[in-house]
């Protein structure tokens, strides 16, 4: 287990449950964060998504490099891809609380990503690299981004590719 209760020596000091729940706790809180972040994302949420982060988030970006603050980040997102669809998945996070108030996170990412237009079209693999701050009223928030991309395989985009409900 990573976080604070990590850090307490069990041999001397007994099993600290009530340490080890809070930490599984706010680890899944950090999980659930994320997976608002992945469907904010796809279900082209902008307010919803920029709302995930802290105000001076450090957002870095090989697709934007000048692009620092989300709200600016997702508006370029959003001009690129929509309309049109985008599958985003995060995997295996490897998350550690450094304090009760702040963490780190890593996570496994495919997204597939298709403009109606036909302007743009792939499917990438990476990870996210993040930092989390809790804030008192707003709980987890994102306070640092940045996505590398280990491949990415681009295809022609196809007109009307998304589905309608």
């Amino acid at each position: 287990m990573t976080g604070p209760i990590a850090e307490t020596d069990v041999s001397t000091t007994g099993f600290d449950l009530t340490a080890a729940v809070r930490t599984l706790w706010e680890i899944e809180q950090i999980k659930l964060l994320k997976a608002r972040y992945f469907r904010c994302v796809d279900t082209r949420d902008w307010d919803g998504v920029v709302a995930l982060f802290t105000p001076d988030c450090d957002l870095r970006s090989t697709l934007f490099p000048e692009v620092k603050q989300p709200r600016d980040f997702f508006a370029k997102v959003a001009s690129m891809i929509a309309p049109g669809i985008s599958v985003h998945h995060g995997h295996m996070p490897e998350i550690t609380l450094t304090s009760w108030q702040t963490a780190t996170g890593i996570w496994a990412m495919a997204d597939y990503v298709e403009s109606d237009d036909g302007r743009v079209g792939f499917r990438g693999y990476g990870h996210y690299h993040e930092d989390y701050l809790k804030d008192p009223e707003r709980g987890w928030l994102i306070s640092r981004f940045e996505l590398r991309r280990l491949r990415v395989d681009r295809f022609a985009g196809r007109a009307g590719g998304a589905v309608s409900q």
